[in-house]
């Protein structure tokens, strides 16, 4: 009987690969980046089924004041919606890639559809009043296929694009990606599984020098221990790197679905790559948002914010492995910026409304002082006692050098008044197989 049920599932799998794969022959074969998407319909039902997106789309209304705008768009263009929303009947292709002059070209097909001349006069009524006025619009349509984009320079392409280039090392799905950046390939997919909406992205260097890198900076990095700590209870986000140099070395877009942009986080007016020397590669991120604001403002109500800042009310705490000193951190802003108004107070620099400290080895940047974030985050969140980040994690993997989690259902449940079990999850994790990165996004 499990072999039975195993046969059975690689036979869908593999069903679902050929129905991609069909739309796939009719992009160009020197794709360098490439989207498929299978039965968009059916595949968005079941995918905002899951408790995110059906709060999000279906209880807050948001999927039907989409449908209101598209259907008044419709009416007073003369047209019927049902034309318009026969965009979603069947499968989603888009395509990049190089003509002879070195110039990029794109083109998006949509289809089978039963009338795609319905479609296009609905798109050409449309997408002109949705898009800048420069961007010029070539529509064309053949048998039961819609396709959008650089028409002329399509139809001299030759097409039938690999899409085992994609599909290799991936989990089967209704959506992949592809592309190559530089020396790094990505490519992912998308499905649903056990009621969650899973993605998985892969970025494999090519050169032996970048997969060297990879290896350097992410073997055996583990944030088993930074996720056992208290943390504040709606985003947390933590990183472990062997060298943090590894950021600034290699394009940021190369790392794929990373849970945390770490090339972007800032020390005053510096990235955080710029103390790699001093800092020991651990790396943790915190947020909260007052539901009660949140709450207040939709009801059109004073929050606990007050009037002057007009802002919800958040806090957010970097927080960074540092063997540095208070005064060399000092003495180094303000040498990259001697204009940057840095004022010190008791072992604390305040830097453009961030405070700044060293506490037993950690380097904190927050947007409150030291008194304030260390109560919130005394009061706040084990993480990995948490069941949702349990439950996603078991989908995600275990191990990872990188990890985001945003705890949906702690927002959700102080709008709604009710108890809500949501949450989404990004896992980061190097595989010594591929020299490169795996990411599992999973949301619930």
């Amino acid at each position: 009987m499990k072999r039975f049920m195993v046969l059975v599932l690689l036979v869908i799998g593999a069903l679902s690969v050929a129905t991609v794969d069909t739309l796939a022959g009719r992009l160009p074969v020197q794709a360098h980046t490439v989207l498929v998407v299978e039965n968009l319909e059916s595949n968005y039902n079941v995918s905002k089924k899951t408790v995110l997106m059906d709060m999000v789309l279906n209880q807050l209304a948001i999927e039907q004041l989409i449908a209101q705008y598209v259907e008044m768009l419709a009416y007073n263009n003369g047209l019927d919606p049902k034309d318009i929303y026969k965009a979603f009947d069947g499968d989603l292709g888009l395509a990049v890639w190089v003509d002879s002059e070195g110039t990029d070209r794109l083109v998006i097909v949509l289809g089978p559809t039963e009338n795609p001349k319905a479609l296009k006069t609905a798109i050409e009524r449309l997408l002109p009043q949705l898009l800048p006025s420069e961007v010029e619009l070539n529509i064309a349509v053949d048998q039961e296929y819609l396709f959008i984009g650089d028409i002329e320079q399509y139809a001299i392409t030759e097409k039938g694009f690999d899409l085992s280039l994609v599909t290799e090392d991936l989990t089967p799905g209704f959506a992949y990606f592809y592309s190559t950046v530089g020396d790094v390939v990505q490519k992912g997919s998308l499905w649903n599984e056990e009621g969650m909406l899973i993605a998985e992205a892969l970025s494999i260097p090519i050169s032996e020098e970048t997969i060297e890198r990879f290896s350097s900076a992410l073997d055996g990095a583990s944030v088993v221990e930074l996720e056992a700590g208290y943390h504040l209870p709606l985003v947390s986000g933590f990183a472990k790197i062997n060298d943090i140099s590894f950021l600034s070395d290699l394009d940021i877009e190369q790392l794929g679905l990373l849970p945390l942009d770490l090339g972007a986080l800032k020390i005053g007016n510096q990235d955080i790559t710029e103390f790699s020397e001093e800092m020991t590669g651990e790396i943790m991120v915190d947020a909260n948002i007052s539901v009660d604001d949140i709450f207040a403002s939709l009801m059109g109500s004073e929050g606990t914010t007050s009037e002057a800042t007009d802002s919800l009310g958040y806090s957010y705490v970097l927080r960074a492995g540092y063997s540095g000193t208070i005064e060399d951190l000092k003495s180094r802003l303000e040498k990259a910026d001697p204009d940057l108004k840095i004022l010190l107070n008791e072992n604390s620099l305040l830097v453009e409304e961030q405070y700044i400290w060293i506490s037993d080895g950690w380097l904190y940047v927050s947007s409150s002082n030291q008194k304030k974030i260390t109560k919130e985050l005394q009061e706040g969140t084990i993480i990995s006692d948490l069941e949702v980040y349990n439950e996603l994690l078991r989908l995600s993997g275990s191990h990872g050098f990188a990890r985001l989690f945003l705890d949906s259902g702690y927002l959700l449940t102080g709008l709604m008044g009710v108890e809500i079990e949501s949450g989404v999850l990004v896992n980061s994790q190097y595989v010594k197989e591929i020299g490169g990165i795996r990411s599992t996004l999973v949301i619930k």
